[in-house]
């Protein structure tokens, strides 16, 4: 039977990680969305929370050698908690809203017959720390809706996309790559290639 005070205990723990994991995921959406303001500070998050985990499970160890061992097992299991989840902050979301008027006043000034499409790119970023792959990301406009289908029929209407625009409205150039596509409402997509 475990006590009350060390369900307070247990809780209080799980919420010191959640609550760095939390802090972690917004760190780090705020310098995806503002690279202008990112001083670092999701990297001191990161490092707050991954000597966190260990700190939980060095005193997981010494509950074991009390033999007390619910209580080691509860650490353990909280250990797990702060990373059985997604991001907890929808970046791509966070940006596109940033600038969704804008995106907005263009495509309503866009003299193009309906259904008007539109790329807005957001370039590209590595995808690990030490290099390694690259993600290519952009807002897509698509008053057709038809862009997650990519079939010829969709793509026919945009024969001739700028140099920078091409990989959207083209089947993916190398098998590894993975596209995602992501409404984000009122016809416009969030559209990534990672490889």
């Amino acid at each position: 039977m475990i006590s009350r005070k060390s369900t307070i205990r247990l809780l209080a723990v799980a919420a010191l990680l959640t609550i760095a994991r939390l802090v972690f995921d917004l760190t780090s959406a705020a310098a995806y969305v503002y690279p202008e303001f990112d001083f670092g500070q999701n990297g001191i998050a990161f490092v707050i929370l991954i000597l966190a985990v260990p700190s939980v499970l060095v005193l997981a160890l010494v509950r074991l050698f009390q033999k007390r061992f619910v209580e080691a097992g509860g650490l353990v299991i909280i250990c797990y908690f702060p990373f059985s989840f997604d991001e907890a902050v929808d970046r791509h979301f966070w940006k596109f809203g940033i600038h969704k008027s804008e995106y907005q006043s263009i495509m309503q000034a866009d003299p193009a017959l309906p259904p008007k499409y539109s790329v807005f790119n957001w370039g590209n970023r590595n995808t690990q720390l030490m290099g390694g792959g690259v993600i290519v990301e952009a807002i897509v406009y698509d008053e057709s809706d038809e862009i997650g289908r990519w079939s010829p029929e969709w793509i026919e209407p945009r024969p001739n996309p700028s140099p920078e625009d091409q990989w959207i409205a083209a089947p993916s150039a190398y098998p590894s790559c993975k596209r995602r596509t992501k409404p984000l409402g009122d016809h416009f997509y969030y559209v990534a290639e990672e490889c």
